[in-house]
Parts: C-alpha cells; sequence; structure tokens
C-alpha cells in the first residue's frame, strides 16, 4: 500500500522541477530561446519581403507584355476584318470585362459588332435533354437540313438566326428564346446579318486550393456545348475563345472532342482577345485552327501572313430553302 511518504517524495520531485525550469527559463535557456525565435521571424520577414518582391517584378512584367502585345495589335490588326459584320455569343458565366476585351479588338481590325446574345445554361443541363432533342425538331421548317444530335441541330439554328437575311432569321430568333426556360437572351438587337461568330466563355472551371482540380460537372452535360458549338460552325465562319486549364474548361472540351471549329485558349489575356480576330480572318480564308498556350493548340497566335486579309465579305448564303 502506497504510504504518505511516497507521496510527499512525489510531491517534492514535482515543485523541484517545476523550479528548476523556472530558474533555467529565465536564466541560460531564455537567451538562446529568444535568439531562435528572433532569428526565426527575421527569417520568416526576409522570405515574404523576397516574395513580394518577385511578385512586384512578375506584375510589372506582365503589364509592360500586355501593353507591348496592345501597341503591336494597333500596328497589324486595321485591315484584317474590314467591313466584316460578326454576331456576338456570350455563354454562360462569361466575364463582361472579356467580351468587351474581344469586341475592342474585332473593331481595331476594322469588323462590326452588329449583334450580341448570351445563351443559357439550358444548353447544357442534363434534366433538359430531351427537351433540347424534341425542340429542335421546330428548327427543321427554318433551315438547311443538319445531321447530328439535337444539340447539332439547335446550334446550327442559332447561326442561321445570326447570319441569315431570310424570314426564318426571325422564326427561329423567336425559338431560341421561346418557352420557360429560353435558351438564349439578346443583348443588343441584331442590326444586319452577321457573316461570322464568335463565342466568347468562361475562364477557367478549375478550383483553387493548395491542389487545383476540375470543378465538378453534376447536373451539366459538357458535350453538349461540343455539340451545340460544332452546329454553329458548320453554318458559319466561327471562333470559340475560352479556357483550357483543366479538361473541363470549355476549350479543352472542344479539343479532345476534336469538334471543327477555331479555337483560342486563355481567355482574359490580353494575348487571347488580340488574337480572335486573326483567328477570324483565317477561318474566313477556310482555316480551321487551335491557337494559344494550352494543351491542344497547334500555335500561340494564328500566322500574320496568313490573316493579314480576310477574303472580301460575300453576300450571306444562308437563304432559306
Amino acid at each position: 500500500m502506497i504510504d504518505f511518504r511516497y507521496h510527499l517524495v512525489s510531491l517534492i520531485s514535482v515543485f523541484l522541477a517545476l523550479a528548476v525550469g523556472v530558474v533555467l527559463g529565465a536564466g541560460p535557456l531564455q537567451s538562446s530561446l529568444g535568439n531562435a525565435l528572433n532569428d526565426q521571424v527575421a527569417s520568416l520577414r526576409e522570405d515574404r519581403n523576397a516574395t513580394q518582391g518577385k511578385l512586384e517584378q512578375t506584375e510589372t512584367a506582365v503589364n509592360d507584355r500586355d501593353e507591348y502585345i496592345t501597341a503591336a495589335a494597333a500596328a497589324y490588326l486595321p485591315g484584317t476584318l474590314t467591313d466584316r459584320k460578326v454576331a456576338l455569343v456570350a455563354l454562360p458565366e462569361a466575364d463582361s470585362s472579356d467580351i468587351e476585351a474581344v469586341v475592342a479588338q474585332l473593331e481595331a481590325a476594322g469588323a462590326s459588332v452588329v449583334a450580341r446574345v448570351t445563351l443559357t445554361t439550358a444548353w447544357i443541363d442534363t434534366s433538359r435533354e430531351t427537351f433540347r432533342s424534341t425542340y429542335s425538331g421546330q428548327f427543321a421548317g427554318y433551315m438547311e437540313a443538319v445531321s447530328g444530335s439535337g444539340n447539332t441541330v439547335l446550334g446550327a439554328g442559332l447561326a442561321t438566326a445570326l447570319t441569315s437575311s431570310e424570314a426564318s432569321a426571325s422564326a427561329l430568333t423567336d425559338l431560341l428564346k421561346a418557352s420557360d426556360s429560353p435558351l438564349m437572351t439578346v443583348d443588343a438587337e441584331p442590326s444586319e446579318p452577321a457573316d461570322s461568330v464568335v463565342v466568347v466563355g468562361p475562364r477557367t472551371t478549375m478550383t483553387t486550393g493548395d491542389d487545383p482540380t476540375p470543378a465538378s460537372t453534376e447536373g451539366i452535360s459538357l458535350a453538349a456545348w461540343n455539340e451545340a458549338l460544332g452546329g454553329l460552325a458548320s453554318v458559319s465562319p466561327s471562333v470559340v475563345i475560352g479556357a483550357a486549364d483543366v479538361k473541363t474548361d470549355l476549350v479543352a472540351q472542344l479539343r479532345s472532342s476534336q469538334t471543327k471549329v477555331t479555337t483560342v485558349d486563355s481567355v482574359g489575356q490580353v494575348a487571347a482577345a488580340v488574337s480572335v480576330p486573326l483567328a477570324l480572318a483565317q477561318t474566313i480564308a477556310g482555316t480551321t485552327g487551335s491557337y494559344g498556350f494550352d494543351e491542344g493548340a497547334e500555335a500561340v497566335m494564328p500566322q500574320l501572313s496568313a490573316a493579314t486579309k480576310a477574303t472580301e465579305p460575300a453576300a450571306t448564303e444562308n437563304t432559306e430553302q
């Protein structure tokens, strides 16, 4: 049985240990611990300052690069799309600043943006797949026959609505705007039929964090955009600018599915906006390409020699059959 002396010795040991700790902390160890902490704080401060300096240098370099690209574009873009009439299509979640940047470069190239529309999520909502397949049947009487899925037919109908000079264009526009869940809203009524189309998609769907990953695609059909934009490009020369950072991004999807449409990645960057008029000029001339910095790009930008001048605007060929 443990007696009183055992408890007494234990208590004395505890107090001795505390006393030794107090003495050492206030004496020999105080200086070394304080110095170690001060050194760590100083090191962290130096690392922070160095990182801040690098960030400022990088930001300055990016700004200088963008200013150079903008200045260079002002020299070689004019005349690339003279008298061309472009319809601008914004996809859901497209950044307004990206849209305006593309419009500015198209106008610098000599084009006029004659229509602006925004597509809704009804194009890619998986719960609306049956609706799209059935609804596309109503488009058949207003345009040339299109082979493919309902999404492909709807995309071709969108292109016809924006580029045709026939009465069918108005009927197709009404169909795209109709129903409780319209496929399209009109931001600027068409002033005249377009002869080409530029589609502006959203920035990357990648989630932020220590381990960036593609965002969830639950409830949406990525393939629907591939089919719809393929149908669009089958009717009118078209360029799609968007992101390709991860596999769920718009341009990455178009490239991996080998959809026949010209793409420009890195939306949000000056270089991408400048590439759009050049890419459109090449597409009008008959060349489909993939441009930018991400996977699947064939070149950083279209060759200037091939995109210096687009073919002369021709009368709209989309007529009611």
